[in-house]
């Protein structure tokens, strides 16, 4: 019997190395996918239709269409840093920090939302910025915003709750024992509407582009995959990082096997 339960402890203590090799390399996968996704989200919204500009309005480069999205740029980048990058490490903070402490590794992601809150307020500020540029205002009509404003009171709540439930006041053990399972939960819807609205929103410029032709020509080269420096090639890198990072997070958020194991201030 004893030697039995030696070679199992043996089996486990074999077993559990070898998991965290694979989540090192899972991890640093999907860091690399994320800092390319906030690379190429920058770099896009810095090279195409006169970049991060700001001020008066500027004309198209033939002098024929006015362009009065100057802020529109800055919105794209600060609600996909915030709403993806920030949010997706937020969800990670406690299994990156899995041998620190509880409280230090509460607080490292209390922080990280705190930062998402900053740059979607900032990219809302931008986004209305821009449509009180243009001719004839208009604000909130397209499904773009709506899920916007969806993800924006959702995620509002799930950060005071959370507020509430863990850092000051506290509730109960049994009250915070249940509402984890429910803000984890929450949290991935989140994220992942999150992302579905970042793809939204970047799906909605390139029609506008091409249908609308609102702004300089690359809907059109686009179209042909043509674009001057490689334009169209950068916009499908950045989707395609995009969706590489989120699924990279919510793998490795949700399998059981890099469950974060209690430190010894949890004991």
């Amino acid at each position: 019997m004893s030697s039995r339960n030696s070679c199992d402890i043996g089996k486990r203590d074999n077993v559990e190395p070898k998991q965290l090799r694979y989540w090192t390399f899972f991890t640093a996968v999907s860091q690399i996918f994320g800092i390319l996704m906030v690379f190429f989200t920058g770099y896009w919204n810095a090279t195409w239709n006169g970049g991060y500009t700001w001020g008066p309005n500027v004309l198209y480069p033939n002098g024929s269409i006015a362009l009065h999205t100057h802020d529109h740029h800055y919105h794209g980048t600060f609600m996909t840093v915030g709403l993806v990058f920030m949010q997706g490490e937020a969800i990670l903070v406690y299994r990156l920090l899995r041998h620190e402490n509880k409280a230090f590794s509460k607080t490292i992601h209390a922080i990280f939302h705190g930062l998402t809150f900053l740059l979607f307020i900032t990219g809302l500020i931008h986004i209305i910025q821009s449509k009180n540029n243009q001719d004839v205002p208009r604000h909130f009509y397209t499904a773009h915003s709506w899920v916007g404003l969806m993800v924006m009171i959702a995620f509002i709540l799930q950060y005071v709750a959370g507020f509430v439930n863990f850092a000051y006041p506290k509730t109960s053990p049994a009250v915070r024992k249940w509402f984890i399972s429910q803000h984890r939960v929450y949290g991935l819807v989140i994220f992942g509407v999150s992302v579905a609205q970042a793809l939204m929103g970047i799906s909605q410029d390139l029609w506008i582009t091409i249908i609308g032709q609102r702004y300089s020509g690359f809907g059109l080269c686009y179209s042909y995959f043509e674009c001057a420096g490689g334009q169209g090639i950068i916009f499908n890198l950045n989707v395609l990082f995009i969706i590489f990072y989120a699924v990279s997070v919510v793998c490795l958020a949700t399998s059981p096997k890099y469950v974060r194991e209690k430190t010894l201030d949890e004991s």
